[in-house]
C-alpha cells in the first residue's frame, strides 16, 4: 500500500471572485498557521507506508515564504516515508514564478508545478480578480517549462466575455508554450460569490451554454492533436505526465489531507478538517469538520462516479454487478444514443457524454 498526502496552504493575495475554496487573505496569520500545521503533521506521523505523491494546494502555496515552505517540507520528510521518486506537486500563480522562486522550489524537491493561468486573455482575467495578465502568464509558464519542472496549466471554460476565438487562442498558447498537462475546468459559480452576484445583476455576461458545450468538445480534439491526451473529464496530459496525485482520488487510493479544510480518505473512512482558520490555528488537535465510514451504497456510488470520470471508464461487468439489470439497460441506452462508448470490456463516456455526465450517472441511483 502507498499513501498520497495533500497539504492545504490557504493564503492568497486577493480572493478571486469565483473562488469557493478555504482561503485567507490575512497574510499576517501565516506564521501561526504554519505552527498549527506542523503540529498536525507531527500527530499524523506514520513512516510505515511509503508516500507516493505529495501535493501542496490552496489557496496559493507560491505566496508562502520559502522559509515556511522549507519548515513544512522538512517536517513532512521527518514524519513520513517519502518514496525516492515521489511526485511532489505545488500550485502557484503566475506573478510568483521567477527564476529564483523556481530554483528554491526545486531545491525543496518540487518536481511538478501547477500554474493557475485560467486564461491568456486580459479581458477574461479582469472579472475574476486575477492579478496577472496575459504577458505575465506567458512569461511564468515559459520559465517553468524551461526549468525542467513538469508543468500544468489550470484553464477555465465559460468565463465572462469569453468567445470562441479567445478560448481557442488560449489553448493555442498552452500548446505553443510546451506544457505537459492541462486542467480544463468549466466555470462553476457558487451562489453568493462576487462573480455570481455580478452575473445575477447583469454586470457580467457568461457565454451561451451551447457555445461552451461546443468549445469543450473542440478543446478535446485540439489538445489531443497537440499531444495532450484526455484521461479524465477535465484533465489532459502528454504520455507519462498524468497527475499521479489526482489519480489517487479517482481510483479511491488512500490519501491524507493536512491543513485548513483538507479532506482525507483512509481505510474506507472520509474525514475533513475545519474551514475556519481561527479554529484551526487555536484548536487544531480538535479541528475536525466531519468523519464518516462509507457503507456499501456510498462505495457503489463512488466507484461508478469516479470511474466514469476517467476516459478509461469502468468494466462493463462491474457496472452490471453494482447496478443489476438497471445498469445493463443504462449502458445499452448510452451506447445506442451515443453518450457512452465501448472500449474492449469497458464502457466510458464520449466527449458529448461528459458534458452531461452528472445527469447520466444520477440515473443509476
Amino acid at each position: 500500500m502507498t499513501l498520497g498526502i495533500y497539504v492545504h496552504l490557504p493564503f492568497c493575495r486577493v480572493h478571486c471572485t469565483y473562488c469557493a475554496f478555504a482561503i485567507s487573505t490575512d497574510l499576517g496569520r501565516e506564521e501561526a498557521y504554519v505552527d498549527a500545521l506542523l503540529r498536525e503533521i507531527g500527530r499524523a506521523s506514520d513512516r510505515k507506508v511509503p508516500v507516493q505523491t505529495l501535493y501542496y494546494g490552496g489557496g496559493t502555496p507560491s505566496r508562502m515564504s520559502i522559509e515556511n515552505l522549507a519548515r513544512i517540507t522538512a517536517e513532512i520528510r521527518r514524519s513520513f516515508d517519502l518514496a525516492a521518486d515521489v511526485e511532489f506537486s505545488m500550485e502557484s500563480n503566475p506573478e510568483d514564478v521567477t527564476d529564483a522562486s523556481l530554483a528554491a522550489w526545486t531545491e525543496l524537491g518540487v518536481n511538478r508545478l501547477s500554474i493557475g493561468v485560467q486564461s491568456f486573455a486580459d479581458l477574461e482575467l479582469s472579472p475574476l480578480g486575477r492579478i496577472h495578465g496575459r504577458d505575465r502568464a506567458r512569461d511564468a509558464v515559459a520559465r517553468a517549462v524551461a526549468s525542467g519542472l513538469r508543468t500544468n496549466l489550470d484553464l477555465i471554460l465559460g468565463l465572462p466575455g469569453q468567445t470562441r476565438e479567445s478560448f481557442l487562442a488560449t489553448l493555442d498558447s498552452a500548446l505553443e508554450l510546451g506544457v505537459g498537462h492541462v486542467s480544463l475546468y468549466m466555470l462553476d459559480l457558487e451562489k453568493g460569490s462576487p462573480l455570481a452576484v455580478q452575473v445575477d445583476r447583469g454586470r457580467a455576461e457568461l457565454p451561451d451554454d451551447g457555445l461552451v458545450a461546443d468549445l469543450y468538445v473542440e478543446a478535446i480534439g485540439r489538445l489531443e492533436a497537440g499531444g495532450l491526451r484526455q484521461y479524465e473529464i477535465s484533465n489532459f496530459a502528454r504520455a507519462g505526465e498524468e497527475c499521479l496525485h489526482n489519480l489517487r482520488y479517482w481510483t479511491r487510493l488512500p490519501y491524507l489531507g493536512l491543513g485548513l479544510g483538507a479532506h482525507s480518505f483512509m481505510a474506507g473512512r472520509r474525514f475533513a478538517n475545519t474551514r475556519d482558520i481561527r479554529r484551526y490555528i487555536e484548536k487544531s488537535p480538535e479541528a475536525g469538520d466531519f468523519s464518516e465510514l462509507l457503507g456499501a451504497d456510498e462505495d457503489r456510488r463512488e466507484t461508478l462516479f469516479l470511474g466514469l470520470r476517467q476516459t478509461g471508464g469502468i468494466d462493463y461487468e462491474r457496472v452490471a454487478q453494482l447496478c443489476g439489470q438497471e445498469g445493463i439497460e443504462w449502458m445499452d441506452r448510452g451506447l445506442r444514443d451515443g453518450w457512452l462508448r465501448r472500449a474492449g470490456e469497458r464502457v466510458a463516456f464520449t466527449p458529448a457524454g461528459f458534458l452531461l455526465s452528472n445527469e447520466y450517472i444520477s440515473q443509476l441511483f
